[in-house]
């Protein structure tokens, strides 16, 4: 991990449990970072069919990466994409916990079981005019692949009706490319003003790296371990150089105490 002397005071913790689960929840905490969060021998059993799968998918965002399933970026797109994204979500959702993960339980699940048990109102798969969303997805990058900078936004109208305070992006690394060879996660400001950030976005998706400067955090981890933050932290993948860098990853929305933990992808 590296971490420059201006962000020094970035709040990071080493566990994702029921306090820090809150914490984050509630803007008191930047980022969690649980190593061998999940098991590296089931990370590496999973992923000859992960890598089948991703091979073959269609992700019409970018090329940096693959992508199982219709994303909610892709979503955002059209009606007909956002269409498919609910038409498709059951079937993405199945696909990830019996074709690639079974009889092994799923990071997508275990974070949702976690959560339910942590927060006080439980956690649910996310649902928008009664469809149930995509719970979580598989995303695999390989030699030349990155992310530009960016925000998940919690403004968009396919979430308009979970009324979200705080957007949690929750990632378990499956594979990473290994120390020196790219893949980190690199970490920015927060932006509280998501039409500021429309106003910063490149025409395909993201900002200009070069625009940002060097990032306050940059984070290499290893299969097994877990990195949560609130999504309004712009965060970007560095470029991998060799390997392949692998993730399991959901979104947890807050709506405040009262209410469950969404789950969503």
């Amino acid at each position: 991990m590296r971490l420059s002397p201006q962000d020094a005071d970035l709040r990071i913790s080493d566990r994702f449990d029921s306090a820090t689960m809150h914490a984050l929840g509630k803007g008191e905490l930047d980022v969690i970072w649980h190593p061998r969060f999940y098991s590296v021998e089931v990370c590496e059993a999973v992923l000859p069919a992960i890598r089948t799968a991703c091979e073959a998918s269609d992700y019409t965002l970018t090329n940096d990466l693959q992508s199982l399933g219709t994303s909610m970026g892709e979503a955002e797109q059209s009606l007909e994409r956002t269409a498919m994204y609910f038409a498709t979500a059951s079937q993405t959702r199945q696909m990830i916990r019996k074709d690639l993960f079974a009889p092994f339980l799923s990071p997508i699940d275990l974070i949702r079981l976690l959560a339910d048990e942590a927060w006080p109102q439980g956690a649910v798969i996310a649902r928008s005019k009664g469809r149930p969303m995509l719970s979580g997805i598989v995303r695999r990058w390989v030699a030349g692949g990155q992310a530009n900078p960016h925000i998940d936004q919690k403004d968009l109208p396919i979430l308009a009706d979970l009324d979200l305070k705080r957007r949690i992006a929750v990632n378990v690394y499956l594979a990473t490319p290994g120390q020196s060879q790219g893949g980190d996660i690199e970490f920015w400001g927060r932006i509280e003003d998501e039409s500021e950030y429309e106003a910063m976005k490149r025409s395909d998706y993201g900002v200009n790296r070069t625009n940002l400067g060097v990032p306050p955090l940059s984070i290499s981890p290893s299969p097994g371990d877990l990195i949560a933050f609130d999504a309004s932290r712009l965060h970007g993948v560095r470029g991998l150089e060799r390997g392949e860098r692998v993730t399991a990853a959901c979104f947890l929305g807050v709506r405040g105490k009262d209410y469950p933990l969404y789950q969503f992808a």
